[in-house]
């Protein structure tokens, strides 16, 4: 009787014990965002060292005998890598994903920095036409101070031909807590029923021009492509309110207020008319000039893993020249993990 009741008490408190681990698992998965810069380098590290297979790229600095030097001189490290093959690691197109020591942004070292890569790169880039290997930078910071809503994502910058453009998701609970509040919906409220391509995934775009010229941003041709080619595009103010129509209780004064707080965050309504057409309004950075704000799409599919968040930005020939426009897409990779996904809280008003 005596052993019955040690054997009960145990298998009670292997029971609690199994309760609380799996609570604590959802607990943290739920407080994780479901979409996250790159892949890190230390798991990749572990995955290779259980299962080396070509699948798994080598997580080393591509062209380390070039590259570190300048990383080294500007206190920078690499902490991420461009998803592919091993055997493809060092022949098609590289990203180095580099933050500074302090995993912070500096905009002085940054400038410093890109100053001095564009030598090192040239020698990294070998070949031509088809064959030749690009490579790009961009930066990891966990600087929330950067952008007017403060993110509590990693941040991503690019610099690219005087265009400077950092990003960052936003996860759906988090978007609740600031904006699903009062009277007022959030821009990109929805419910458990709507179905995946009526959900939104939701990142905050700052682009600054340091050119002489306008630049020249559409919402609507920005997009997300992940593993298996499937394509997000970008939704503007008109395609939020139109979502609203999808759900039967979002109605009246709820959603004026919500369409409104839309006016105020999303980068289209935030950057002003830089050129006028005949029958359109083109809207843009000026010289010298910054423009921040949210930039929904179409909810990923659940069964994508990489992604990569292509933005395109015209840069306007100098006044007076023969030449074109000319688009720059910037693109910023992104891993998608399911898992974490569905452990995200349901909508929720506060």
């Amino acid at each position: 009787m005596k052993w019955l009741n040690k054997s009960t008490a145990l298998n009670f408190a292997l029971l609690f014990i199994l309760a609380f681990s799996v609570a604590g698992c959802g607990t943290a998965l739920s407080n994780l965002s479901p979409i996250q810069p790159v892949h890190n380098i230390a798991k990749a590290m572990t995955e290779q060292s259980k299962n080396p297979n070509e699948e798994v790229v080598i997580p080393a600095v591509p062209s380390e005998a070039l590259a570190k030097p300048v990383l080294d001189k500007y206190g920078m490290s690499t902490v991420g890598f461009r998803i592919g093959k091993a055997r493809d690691a060092n022949m098609e197109a590289l990203t180095y994903i580099v933050a500074f020591d302090e995993f912070a942004h500096a905009d002085n070292e940054w400038t410093n920095f890109l100053s001095e890569w564009p030598e090192t790169q040239t020698q990294i880039e070998i070949g031509s036409g088809e064959d030749r290997k690009v490579v790009d930078v961009i930066m990891m910071s966990d600087y929330p101070q950067l952008f007017d809503v403060q993110s509590r994502q990693p941040i991503l910058t690019k610099t690219e031909d005087g265009i400077t453009v950092s990003i960052a998701y936003w996860r759906r609970p988090d978007l609740d807590r600031k904006y699903n509040r009062g009277n007022a919906f959030s821009p990109f409220y929805e419910t458990e029923a709507l179905p995946q391509g009526d959900k939104t995934d939701v990142f905050y775009v700052k682009i600054t021009n340091n050119r002489s010229e306008n630049i020249i941003f559409d919402v609507k041709k920005c997009q997300i492509i992940d593993q298996g080619e499937n394509l997000y595009n970008g939704m503007d103010y008109d395609d939020l309110e139109e979502r609203f129509t999808y759900m039967a209780r979002a109605t009246g004064l709820y959603v004026k207020n919500g369409l409104e707080t839309a006016r105020r965050i999303l980068i289209e309504k935030r950057m002003p008319i830089v050129e006028k057409q005949v029958g359109q309004r083109r809207t843009g950075i000026q010289p010298g000039e910054s423009s921040e704000g949210f930039l929904p799409f179409v909810q990923t599919k659940s069964n994508a893993i990489e992604l990569q968040v292509i933005l395109p930005i015209e840069k306007a020939p100098p006044p007076g020249g023969a030449q074109r426009y000319q688009t720059i897409e910037f693109k910023f990779p992104f891993t998608h993990d399911k898992g974490i996904r569905v452990a995200q809280p349901a909508p929720r008003r506060y």
